[in-house]
């Protein structure tokens, strides 16, 4: 499977005669955002939003009802590469500086968006979930497996107590985009697509910072 559009990574008037409306392009969170993973699907000069959640067929998620519609050419937006967007959105930061007193800044937020293609492999979901892989990106470096505790003990009996889950990893899928989901009790923070995988290796994209892509090597 071909994982690039033949397009021009200059100014967007291009790459959207290519886009069709049921492409997902999944909004890439940095550690400063919460809520939900979003996704955003194109409809000519609309950008429609929608929320992901699970759902209700295995290792499968949902993507909900319509959150939010925005006009394209109202929004500045640049193609950092054929499968990535970046939007440039006014905002404000709200520093509180006492109980009494705090500031409004005016603000342009960049907000980075990947599009999901299917991900190439010949693994079953089962073989997939039984990998171990080496993880190292900019320096963060962890040894990952699936639906696995990756929490300390001393968290594992706080949550034990509190009747929750861990946090952990597990894999999922939206169409034919497996992706690396990760949970927070029952709570979705975060999805990692995966773009190829077999039992030797296994390539991750949509990360905040370049390198947008990276290899692990799978571990025994």
């Amino acid at each position: 499977m071909k994982y690039a559009t033949s397009c021009s990574c200059e100014t967007l008037p291009a790459i959207f005669e290519k886009l069709h409306m049921k492409e997902n392009w999944l909004f890439i969170k940095t550690p400063d955002h919460y809520g939900n993973p979003e996704i955003i699907q194109f409809d000519g000069n609309i950008i429609n939003h929608f929320s992901v959640k699970k759902s209700d067929e295995i290792n499968s998620l949902e993507i909900t009802k319509e959150k939010r519609k925005e006009i394209l050419n109202e929004v500045e937006h640049k193609c950092i590469n054929p499968n990535r967007i970046r939007f440039y959105r006014n905002g404000k930061i709200y520093r509180v500086l006492s109980e009494t007193e705090s500031t409004t800044e005016d603000c342009i937020f960049e907000n980075d968006y990947e599009k999901l293609n299917a991900t190439e492999t010949k693994l079953t979901e089962n073989e997939i979930q039984n990998l171990r892989f080496d993880f190292n990106w900019r320096g963060e470096k962890m040894n990952l497996s699936f639906n696995k505790d990756l929490d300390s003990q001393v968290i594992k009996e706080i949550n034990k107590r509190l009747n929750r889950k861990g946090s952990r990893i597990v894999l999922e899928k939206i169409n034919e985009t497996l992706l690396l989901s990760f949970y927070d009790d029952i709570h979705l923070d975060k999805l990692i697509p995966i773009k190829y995988v077999d039992k030797k290796k296994i390539i991750l994209y949509g990360f905040p910072k370049e390198p947008y892509e990276v290899i692990c090597e799978v571990s025994e």
